[in-house]
């Protein structure tokens, strides 16, 4: 096993992807293999549009995309069908009718928030309550496949910042949970999202497990953070690190 930076640096020209048949990646207790290392080499190079991105944490399964038009959307119904999706949150602009997509019994969930933003505590909330109810395993109908399916306009920066909530949440560092999604989708989660997810504040729980408050960032002041397991001095070392994924 060698380290995650002598790794991302061996992906260089596209003819030597082949070397990586034998590679991995580990953050924590995660490994990836050469598959997922030679995709996100792929997409970052633009040679394969990446429209969906499965992470799956813990039993957790997330959906990222980018957002479908009309025309797109009988190809979209399916993805979704074949990943099991039952709840799609939209969090930009309409680029097609939620109508139709209801109308084949999935629930759309529209919380739209500002590109390259962050999401304010209303939201949060509301996508975190759905995060607990999709994925308790003593409600009725649940499915231990059942995905969640998030997208924004190009699932590069509000969609994924959902997902690494959750991940945070699940109780991923955050700079973990980052990393986690830009292995799997390329050039996801911006530098100002990066810090702001940094500084977020998981809720509270009682005794009993049950949320005592909302998730929020503000209030928290940066601490030093761990990146892969190995303690960094700055967030700008974080950074550093993670532009090589």
């Amino acid at each position: 096993m060698v380290s995650l930076t002598t790794k991302a640096a061996s992906l260089s020209p596209v003819s030597k992807t082949n070397s990586l048949s034998n590679s991995e990646v580990s953050i924590g207790s995660l490994t990836f293999g050469s598959q997922d290392i030679r995709g996100s080499e792929i997409h970052r190079r633009g040679l394969l549009p990446s429209r969906q991105t499965l992470v799956e944490y813990n039993g957790y399964r997330f959906l990222i995309t980018d957002s479908p038009s009309d025309v797109e959307l009988p190809s979209y119904r399916e993805t979704l069908k074949n990943y099991n999706v039952k709840h799609v949150v939209r969090v930009c602009e309409p680029s097609y009718d939620a109508g139709e997509l209801i109308a084949s019994d999935f629930k759309v969930h529209d919380w739209y928030f500002e590109d390259g933003g962050m999401p304010n505590a209303t939201i949060v909330n509301s996508w975190l309550k759905l995060v607990d109810f999709t994925f308790d395993s003593k409600r009725e109908g649940y499915n231990a496949k059942e995905t969640i399916a998030v997208h924004c306009k190009a699932g590069l920066g509000r969609a994924p910042v959902l997902v690494a909530l959750a991940l945070i949440e699940l109780g991923m560092e955050p700079i973990n949970a980052i990393g986690l999604i830009r292995i799997k989708r390329r050039g996801a989660i911006n530098g100002q999202q990066l810090q702001e997810l940094v500084r977020y504040q998981k809720r509270d729980s009682d005794a009993k497990g049950q949320s005592k408050s909302k998730g929020r960032f503000a209030g928290r002041p940066m601490r030093r953070p761990m990146l892969f397991g190995r303690r960094r001095s700055s967030v700008k070392d974080n950074l550093d690190e993670l532009a090589a994924l």
